[in-house]
């Protein structure tokens, strides 16, 4: 398959059916390193691995951000309702700096769902050297005894878990499981409902989602723009709601990666309705 992708595409250059094409695309610039013989050069091994982290972290990730959206918004119409409100205000399509700054809760929609549902539950880093991390507050081991840090030994394997940081009732308070996007607005006062311990988290908006420190998802800002550019034109310009209700029941499917599926249908397809708009 890896092969028959890579011929295919270096026939097409070689005829010119996409000469001129390639040098704005990704997959074209690295189909170009692997047939060049310029510096910059990949093997074919190379070439796929790429592909296969464009196509996980670049497209999967960001689908099923939208999908979530767009259940949420199907569940919670008066919140639909309000961000497609902001958005028809707003009138032309928005500049960057616009979506940055501008559209305070279609920012709080897409945050809130980064929050709640991010697209991939936990993380895993390896320790460089022995360590000992100290806990805000003591844990009991198996063992019964308790500890108030965690002794880690160099070559460790350390999961983390986005999905429990970012749902903690300790951090965001009781309502940590619910999705709230008006917890991200702010106040008469310039404060917003963003818990004191949450904002302790030092990632992306507090959030681990885009995981924190010296490997961050380096793409976070273009996601979230283009989280926000998708979201914006489809609710701007379509109705959406649950096939069976604003009640139907969300499981967690198996794709590539978890993706949300409604209980006891066949395949990771949400089956939403939807309408045009008309005002």
């Amino acid at each position: 398959m890896e092969d028959v992708l890579l011929v295919r595409t270096k026939k097409k250059l070689e005829i010119g059916v996409i000469e001129g094409k390639g040098d704005r695309s990704i997959i074209g610039l690295l189909i170009k390193g692997a047939y060049s013989d310029s510096d910059f050069h990949l093997t074919k091994a190379e070439v796929m691995a790429q592909m296969k982290l464009l196509l996980t972290a670049g497209y999967e990730t960001i689908s099923i951000s939208l999908t979530w959206a767009l259940l949420e918004l199907s569940r919670n119409p008066d919140v639909q309702t309000k961000l497609r409100k902001e958005l028809l205000e707003h009138g032309a399509d928005p500049t960057y700096d616009e979506l940055t700054n501008s559209l305070p809760y279609l920012d709080a929609v897409v945050h809130e769902i980064l929050r709640v549902h991010p697209p991939i539950a936990e993380f895993t880093r390896i320790a460089a050297e022995d360590d000992v991390i100290p806990l805000s507050e003591p844990v009991r081991t198996k063992s019964g005894k308790l500890v108030d840090s965690l002794t880690i030994a160099k070559g460790t394997l350390i999961a983390i878990s986005m999905e429990s940081m970012n749902r903690s009732a300790a951090l965001w308070g009781e309502d940590a499981k619910i999705f709230r996007p008006s917890r991200w607005l702010e106040d008469v006062h310039g404060r917003n409902g963003i818990p004191a311990k949450a904002r302790e988290i030092q990632g992306h908006r507090h959030l681990l989602t885009f995981v924190d420190g010296p490997r961050m998802c380096l793409g976070k800002n273009f996601a979230v723009t283009e989280f926000k550019v998708v979201l914006t034109v489809l609710v701007k310009n379509f109705v959406f709601e649950l096939r069976d209700g604003i009640d139907s029941k969300i499981e967690i499917g198996r794709g590539v990666l978890p993706r949300p599926n409604i209980v006891d249908d066949v395949g990771c397809k949400p089956p939403l309705r939807v309408q045009p708009y008309v005002a």
